[in-house]
């Protein structure tokens, strides 16, 4: 997904995400960020620019952290699903080791 409306991403994950990060010349303090998105799910590519100000030693920042849904296993991303379920992130991704968890309770 590449917006907040929840558009998806083309399946063929071939997605570019190029960002171009600068700090603004006549204001130290602002940060900028361009953050263009390139995928055949797109008629075009897609660009947003973004802007943070610093306050006193530290830049501001949305943490997504406590909705983020991925998990890294290994070098491997996963998809913790609705219902709770481990699901692959790419087509072909194999399982993850599972030997070092007990067997789900019936």
């Amino acid at each position: 997904m590449y917006d907040s409306n929840g558009a998806p991403l083309h399946p063929d994950n071939s997605t570019i995400v190029k960002e171009r990060i600068s700090l603004d010349k006549s204001d130290p303090n602002i940060l900028h960020n361009e953050i263009t998105t390139i995928d055949d799910a797109l008629t075009r590519p897609w660009t947003i620019m973004r802007s943070y100000r610093r306050h006193p030693a530290v830049w501001d920042e949305y943490v997504c952290a406590a909705t983020n849904q991925h998990l890294a296993i290994g070098h491997d991303d996963y998809l913790l699903s609705a219902d709770g379920l481990l699901m692959p992130v790419k087509k072909g991704q194999k399982s993850p080791d599972l030997r070092y968890f007990d067997a789900p309770q019936p």
